[in-house]
């Protein structure tokens, strides 16, 4: 089995060896090896020429270099994978390495065995010592960071001599521009999971900051709030445009060809049944009722003076046509009595403004008037097609009138008509609904909102579920 876990990496070809790097001041280096990271092509490449640069310009036999993943150390570029002694195993050097980089990070310094100032560390070193035993001759450690937070750990062997504070210190500053760039490859390659996690670590941590308290306080109101509207079951509203219209309505018709001659009422007036709303010119229909009355009389003496004679054939011819006057007299004033409209019951006139039309000609069946009753309205909502299925008659709500609009009205649905028809682009149907207290000040024609109680459900599933219906409408319309 290989000894590095995850990729694979086969240790670099002999010809692939970059030649050893002539003597040059430690900035030029680090530029050099900054430079190679980046022109790599990911993670795995730049690690492989880190570890392949560092061993030729420090003559290392092998530079490993380990990353930590997840809170525990990955090895991930080596120079060379074969063993110091064959009898230990592949995994047995992987898991010693791992452990002397994971003493190391502990540490939070370098560590080498065998150390040229032996009093200068005081801390435990068995890994590096176990790390030793396997792999024979000096070893080091370098462990990596970026702004104070571990990052990963360089392991350096060689044979003689062994590693002194100065070579520590300047394989240090050979890394220190190739680690960020390490870095930045490493959180480029991480899953989006993981990313996440940990970016919200980080602002976790940046909200513990003493100067962001305000911020806290922001982010748990809103967190409150979002439960709250993701959890509290609230009532479920449909609304839509409501007008206001009376119980019944009636339209008062031209009863027969005439004139207009007076007008009694304008729209907006109170009317009590049987009171006058519209005269119509009566002459002609008088002079015709005089000419049928007088035709009358005649056919009434002829009849008597044939009954007188004992003609009774006269008197049969009389006693028709007496008849015939009587309905004709009859018609006539029937016509009269139609002449002056009144109303059918106490109403208030909604349409129809006939003041500045006296002794214009109308038609029989023409419209003059619209009543409405004045005791009982209805309220018509119009409710979106996507909305319907959920109103049922009983459900309860309030309208809010544009005239009145601090005002509320009770409503209880009581009809939910079964045909939409298009409005403004969009099919609704109508909802009848009546006013369980209706005001004073209400008259038919308002227009306004009413809002429909259709349930109980969090608002924010409520909202969800209606743009989803919507979305899924369009989505139809389209593949339609």
């Amino acid at each position: 089995m290989s000894v590095l876990a995850r990729p694979p990496l086969a240790p670099p070809r002999a010809d692939a060896r970059p030649a050893q790097l002539p003597a040059r001041d430690d900035a030029a280096a680090a530029l050099a090896l900054y430079a190679a990271v980046l022109d790599a092509r990911g993670l795995a490449a730049a690690a492989h020429e880190l570890v392949a640069r560092l061993a030729a310009e420090l003559r290392l036999s092998r530079c490993t270099l380990g990353l930590r993943d997840g809170g525990a150390t990955r090895l991930v570029a080596s120079t060379a994978l074969e063993l110091a002694r064959p009898a230990q195993s592949g995994e047995e050097l992987a898991l010693r390495m791992t452990g002397a980089m994971d003493e190391a990070l502990a540490h939070g310094r370098a560590i080498a065995l065998p150390a040229a100032v032996p009093e200068a560390f005081d801390g435990v070193r068995h890994e590096h010592v176990a790390l030793r035993a396997v792999v024979g001759g000096a070893v080091a450690t370098l462990p990596l960071g970026v702004a104070g937070e571990p990052f990963g750990a360089l392991v350096v062997e060689r044979a003689q001599p062994g590693f002194d504070e100065e070579t520590l210190a300047r394989l240090g500053r050979l890394v220190a521009l190739a680690v960020p760039a390490l870095r930045w490859m490493a959180r480029a390659e991480e899953p989006l999971a993981r990313r996440a996690r940990r970016e919200l670590a980080r602002a976790r941590h940046a909200l513990r900051h003493p100067g962001r308290r305000t911020l806290r306080l922001a982010i748990g109101a809103a967190a409150a709030a979002f439960a709250f509207v993701a959890a509290a079951p609230l009532e479920r509203e449909v609304s839509g445009r409501a007008r206001l219209e009376g119980a019944e309505q009636r339209i008062v018709a031209a009863p027969v060809d005439g004139f207009v001659k007076t007008v009694h009422v304008r729209p907006g007036d109170r009317v009590r049944a049987g009171a006058p709303l519209v005269d119509l010119l009566d002459a002609d229909l008088k002079l015709e009722r005089e000419r049928l009355a007088a035709q009358l009389s005649q056919h009434e003496n002829a009849y008597a003076a044939a009954l007188a004679k004992s003609d009774r054939v006269a008197a049969a011819t009389a006693a028709a046509q007496v008849g015939e006057a009587q309905a004709q007299l009859a018609l006539v004033d029937d016509q009269l009595a139609r002449g002056r409209i009144v109303a059918p019951f106490d109403a208030l006139v909604i349409q129809g403004d006939l003041a500045q039309s006296a002794g214009a000609p109308v038609r029989q069946g023409d419209t003059l008037l619209t009543l409405a009753t004045t005791g009982r309205q209805r309220v018509v909502v119009e409710v979106d097609e996507i909305d319907i299925a959920r109103v049922h008659p009983g459900e309860t709500g309030t309208l809010a009138l544009s005239s009145l609009p601090w005002q509320r009205e009770a409503l209880v649905v009581e009809r939910v008509a079964p045909i939409a028809r298009a409005v403004d682009g969009r099919n609704v149907f109508e909802v009848e609904a009546r006013l369980v207290a209706p005001g004073a000040a209400l008259r038919p024609g308002l227009v306004g909102r009413a809002s429909l109680v259709v349930g109980r459900c969090p608002p924010l599933w409520s909202w969800s579920a209606h743009a989803v219906e919507r979305l899924r409408m369009a989505w139809w319309a389209w593949i339609a």
